[in-house]
């Protein structure tokens, strides 16, 4: 099948709809992360929130470049994106890492993270597959944001918890999209509504990190930086 292509500027655009999306959700992101990290009620997992939006835009920014102007800047545009993809979810991982109460448990996870992050980026360089990123980003959200964050919220019932959660399961919907390629046309694909919808899942994820947790969360948060 024929990529869409336009002329814009003398240059020819690629895919020109992910390109603009992909901007979007990377508008979004910046928007989300800027007003938690500077929000001066912060805290350490509030401010790993924003480092994750911060990487996710910057990803998104340098995913839609590819998309959109693969002519100039070549496959490895994809690699960066992907790089920072990782980033992101190891944030994500940092984030949640203050809620967990057992030294030896939040050691490990501390080290696993750690570990994650540089087989994940090994595989990218080495093997150029968006696999690599899947499975990062399942075994980063999937097996550690989640239960960590499920766990806290069964323990104090903690809002922030609940919407972390949310928001990570809701990402499910435009992975879903992606995988069956459930496309309007060729101009808009399943990269351009999985684009979309994620602005809104990323919207709940945002929430969530900005609310204000229970007190015993934000207690044990506090003793554990």
């Amino acid at each position: 099948m024929q990529v869409p292509t336009i002329e814009l500027f003398g240059l020819q655009v690629t895919e020109p709809m992910t390109w603009i999306t992909n901007w979007v959700v990377a508008i979004a992101c910046f928007i989300f992360g800027h007003r938690l990290f500077y929000d001066e009620r912060a805290d350490i997992s509030q401010k790993f929130w924003a480092l994750f939006f911060l990487f996710i835009g910057l990803a998104s920014v340098t995913g839609g470049t590819a998309h959109g102007f693969i002519n100039y800047v070549g496959h490895k545009f994809h690699h960066a994106a992907w790089l920072l993809s990782g980033i992101s979810i190891f944030c994500a991982q940092l984030a949640v890492l203050p809620l967990i109460q057992r030294v030896k448990v939040r050691s490990f996870v501390r080290i696993f993270s750690y570990t994650q992050l540089m087989v994940m980026s090994a595989s990218v360089l080495m093997f150029q597959h968006f696999s690599s990123v899947l499975i990062d980003s399942v075994v980063g959200l999937i097996g550690v944001v989640i239960p960590v964050s499920f766990a806290n919220y069964a323990k104090y019932k903690d809002k922030r918890s609940a919407l972390i959660v949310a928001g990570v399961l809701t990402n499910l919907i435009p992975a879903i999209i992606h995988l069956l390629k459930i496309s309007i046309n060729e101009w808009f694909n399943f990269n351009d509504i999985s684009h979309v919808v994620m602005v809104g899942c990323f919207y709940i994820m945002y929430k969530g990190a900005g609310a204000r947790g229970t007190s015993e969360v934000s207690q044990n948060i506090v003793s554990t930086t």
